[in-house]
């Protein structure tokens, strides 16, 4: 009896030992998984904020690209403004020294007399004023290169309108004079400045057909070029930038558009 009592107990103890072994196993499987969760819980805070960094450097990114688009387009738009001054100055150069040749000219001409070159405004014309204010006096007489000086003036305090009457008086009374062809540009170029483009094309085009071999040609050529491309007209643009590209290489209008052309022709490829 004893004995059995003996191995009952022994049971009893061996039952009890088991049980305490795996509740302690339960408790510390159970610590396991929640340090489990918990690393993985941190894992996916990381892999958020992670993320947020990584949106923020893509946003950075982004945001320096359009600011460098930006400003490379605000360079080129100070290069083509700069490159336009550039062939206004030229421009200027050009017709101050045929000022100059003109004035020598005349110093040669009057034996050292500078001589006013004048015009006699036609009979017609007088004939017209005579019928309009019935007066007999005779037609005036102009001063050709006054009146060219005059209208050179106006066009660089930016007076366009009056420089644009004045250039058109030298046509009128002064056709034949040495600063004809000169004239016809800077009436297209108070169009240019005005900005009415269709007016300047058409005077910029009666320039290279009136006088074919006059100095302004390549700068009248890429002057109609930008004006349709003022108009969001790049085909027509670029037939005249095409037109410098072919006759005009080594002019300095056709430097400032050649890059233009080949991105022009590439997109119309793509």
């Amino acid at each position: 009896m004893k004995n059995l009592l003996n191995g009952k107990g022994y049971r009893v103890c061996a039952i009890s030992l088991l049980c305490l072994i795996l509740a302690l196993a339960g408790c510390a499987t159970k610590q396991g998984v929640l340090r489990v969760e918990e690393k993985v819980n941190q894992v996916r805070i990381d892999q958020k904020l992670l993320k947020l960094q990584l949106d923020q450097v893509d946003s950075l990114i982004s945001g320096g690209a359009e600011a460098d688009n930006r400003l490379r387009a605000d360079i080129r738009s100070s290069i083509d403004d700069l490159n336009n001054q550039l062939t206004q100055l030229q421009n200027q150069i050009t017709d101050l020294n045929q000022m100059l040749n003109l004035v020598i000219q005349r110093v040669q001409a009057g034996g050292g007399q500078m001589q006013p070159q004048t015009v006699q405004i036609s009979d017609s014309v007088q004939q017209m004023q005579n019928q309009e204010d019935s007066t007999t006096a005779q037609a005036p007489s102009v001063d050709c290169h006054n009146l060219w000086d005059t209208a050179f003036k106006d066009i660089r305090r930016a007076q366009y309108d009056i420089a644009l009457s004045g250039f058109s008086d030298y046509l009128k009374y002064c056709p034949e004079g040495p600063l004809a062809d000169n004239s016809q540009y800077w009436i297209a170029e108070c169009y240019y400045e005005m900005e009415l483009h269709e007016q300047a094309i058409a005077e910029y085009k009666k320039l290279l057909e009136k006088y074919p071999t006059t100095e302004k040609k390549a700068t009248a050529i890429f002057k109609i070029g930008r004006s349709f491309e003022k108009q969001d007209n790049k085909d027509e643009a670029l037939k005249y930038y095409l037109i410098l590209q072919n006759d005009h290489p080594e002019t300095v209008q056709f430097n400032q558009v050649k890059d233009k052309i080949a991105e022009w022709q590439t997109a119309k490829k793509n």
